[in-house]
């Protein structure tokens, strides 16, 4: 009998064994989580990969097999999708049956202005929310940063394109473009303070996101269906579970998005530059400043890049040209000069290039230089510019003002040609204008002015990952391209974004649907923008292009600035009957062929000295055949391809000794570009 009791105890035992097993399977195929800790802002995923790379080439991969595809055929172009990076995320054991310790209807992480906006417009409309921040405090660029001049977003009219929390937050800083410091961390947090059903969670480290992926339960064959996305289950912050019916990522590197295994490309990667993007810059304190002497020098010296009021100065170029940087990768630009109320003044002017800020080691190690040249910058100051005779340095900002990291993959994407045109559809939720400014990349270039728009729009697509239902990113990293950026990436149209995700979340809520589903049906469409303009919003019926689609030079003007090698400058105007000289010409060429993804062996220059080029020697049609055939034939040994390429240009480049424009240059790069593509060459 003994016997008998042992033997069934221990089928029992088994019995639970396998049971246990099973559901730690299931659970296993249900949950991802990938943790990241806030403090360090480019950590990998617990696996540490990443499994779509930047288009690196793995090691035992061969040269000449990087343009080959799964046929054995020679590719013509890169992939552009090579720029996608996705992190890789690891599947853990479920923690479904932890109770959560409080559960909301929206999480918005990040207390820049932008999780400000959309945290307090969230609670307002009744939606109980929780606003996370890894560091002390709410104000991120406007208050660690110290970027105190609001880039503003303004009608033909001077209207502000940025109603709602936006208007509102300027209102409160005193309806002043160029703030105090301290009196907008004192409005930030009266704001948050004031809304009841708003609770705050700063100094938060330790962040996993847990995701419901659809395509895990896939079997052998079976594709996602139109309607199937990830979910963001729920949250642990610091140990402690938390969840929300929505998430609103407003991080400044869309750390959150990321986490959740959300797809992205870094600085200039869509145009296939890696390792580029717009430089950061470390904002200056100084005091004793004659603020009078300043203003009068500049009205004796007009001139149409200089200016101020009562609280901003914006001027000295001709001072900050003469500056020399005592480290590399500095540059020094004219001063973006914002007062205090305690009489000191900040600079935005001392730009660090060449870092990659996803590093925290590098942003760092940036950080240390960019403090030690603020000290050299500042004796320059006071030993060159009128006003700074007696002035003293005061210190710098607790970090750097980053303008551009990375760059979600969206459902939808705002680019160049959306802006120019002032594109408008049944999805937008916001508005800008801001110039499409792109800052200093290099050392050897100093920004362009791509396009001055009136007015555009930006559709809720956006700023929802590709693939997600509750999840959004509303900053600077939203769906954009690199160069289109320069102008969306300013916080008055973050903000208006955040804030049009709050109304996101309360209709999904109030209709017990998901991003997704608001973003693909025209009536819940309708009701969100609704919910927008009630609450202050402005969403234009007007669109103000500012090219025309009938200009005769609309095709070359859009491909050429899409990949920022075209500035239109604040008036708009191409110059098409300008003529380019040859090292011009060369570098085009070179940049042009590799932004648009063509494979590198044809548009190697390595063997070009443009030294030996006269600089003031006008590029002519026979010039440009021998210029093209050489740069793209320099690596190619196959005497058939060499002559196609022959054949063409003599086709498409007329015999002539004529100094071409540059429409004209334009036209036959964008011929040739299509034909090696075409040709498969």
């Amino acid at each position: 009998m003994k016997k008998t009791t042992a033997i069934i105890f221990v089928l029992i035992l088994l019995v639970i064994a396998l049971a246990s097993a099973l559901v730690y399977q299931m659970t296993k195929e249900e949950n991802i989580v990938v943790n990241t800790p806030t403090e360090i802002v480019n950590k990998p995923s617990k696996s540490g990969e990443v499994i779509v790379s930047s288009g690196e080439v793995k090691e035992e991969e061969k040269e000449e097999d990087k343009y080959i595809d799964e046929s054995g055929e020679k590719l013509t172009q890169i992939a552009s999708e090579t720029a996608i990076v996705q992190e890789e995320i690891k599947v853990e054991p479920s923690l479904d049956t932890v109770k959560p310790k409080e559960t909301f209807d929206l999480i918005v992480f990040g207390a820049e202005p932008e999780g400000i906006a959309a945290a307090v417009a969230a609670s307002r409309v009744g939606l109980k929310t929780l606003l996370v921040e890894d560091k002390d405090g709410p104000g991120g660029l406007f208050t660690y940063g110290m970027l105190n001049t609001i880039d503003m977003n303004t009608g033909t009219n001077g209207e502000i394109l940025n109603g709602g929390i936006f208007k509102e937050f300027y209102e409160k800083i005193g309806s002043r473009n160029t703030f105090d410091v301290e009196t907008c961390k004192k409005v930030l947090n009266n704001m948050i303070k004031a809304e009841k059903n708003l609770k705050t969670m700063y100094n938060a480290k330790d962040i996993e996101i847990y995701i419901d992926d659809p395509a895990l339960k896939l079997k052998s064959g079976e594709v996602l269906s139109d309607d199937e996305y990830r979910t963001i289950k729920y949250v642990m912050i610091d140990g402690k579970k938390y969840s929300a019916l929505n998430y609103i990522d407003c991080t400044e590197d869309a750390d959150i998005t990321v986490a959740a295994g959300a797809k992205y490309t870094i600085g200039w990667e869509d145009i296939n530059e890696k390792n580029r993007s717009m430089s950061a810059t470390l904002v200056i304190k100084m005091e004793n400043v004659n603020w009078k002497e300043m203003t009068d020098y500049i009205d004796k010296n007009p001139s149409s890049v200089s200016g101020y009021n009562d609280e901003a100065i914006w001027a000295f170029g001709e001072f900050t040209k003469q500056y020399v940087p005592t480290q590399p990768h500095f540059r020094l630009k004219a001063l973006n000069i914002g007062k205090q109320n305690d009489g000191s003044i900040l600079i935005n002017a001392l730009q660090v290039m060449e870092v990659n800020t996803l590093d925290e080691n590098q942003k760092q190690t940036a950080y240390k230089k960019s403090k030690k040249e603020a000290e050299s910058f500042s004796k320059f100051l006071i030993d060159n510019v009128p006003g700074f005779e007696k002035a003293k340095f005061a210190g710098v900002a607790d970090e750097l003002y980053v303008r551009e990291t990375r760059h979600i993959v969206g459902e939808q994407k705002l680019t160049v040609e959306d802006i120019l045109l002032s594109r408008r559809s049944s999805k937008d939720v916001a508005m800008g204008s801001y110039p499409i400014d792109v800052q200093t990349t290099s050392i050897y270039d100093w920004g362009y002015i791509i396009a001055n728009p009136k007015q555009y729009f930006i559709p809720f697509g956006c700023v929802i990952p590709q693939g997600y239902s509750n999840l959004l990113t509303c900053s600077r990293c939203a769906s954009y391209s690199s160069i289109a950026a320069g102008s969306a990436r300013v916080v008055p149209t973050g903000m208006s974004l955040a804030e049009a995700g709050a109304m996101a979340a309360l209709l999904s809520k109030q209709r017990n649907v998901s991003f997704q589903e608001i973003y693909n049906t025209t009536n819940y469409m309708t009701d969100l923008q609704n919910k927008i303009t009630i609450t202050g919003g402005v969403i234009s019926k007007e669109s103000k292009p500012v090219i025309d689609k009938t200009d005769r030079n609309y095709s070359k003007i859009i491909e050429m600035t899409e990949l920022g090698l075209l500035s239109l400058g604040y008036n708009n105007q191409f110059d098409a009957n300008k003529i380019m000289s040859e090292s011009e010409f060369i570098v085009l060429t070179k940049t042009y062929l590799k932004r648009s993804f063509i494979r590198e062996e044809l548009w190697n220059t390595d063997h070009i000295n443009l030294l030996d080029i006269p600089q003031d020697r006008k590029i002519t049609p026979n010039r440009i055949k021998e210029i093209i055939y050489d740069i793209t034939t320099y690596k190619i040994d196959d005497e058939g391809k060499k002559e196609d390429i022959e054949n063409f240009l003599n086709i498409v480049v007329p015999q002539s000794t004529e100094d071409l424009t540059t429409s004209r240059v334009y036209e036959i790069l964008i011929g040739f570009k299509d034909f090696i593509v075409r040709e498969k060459l």
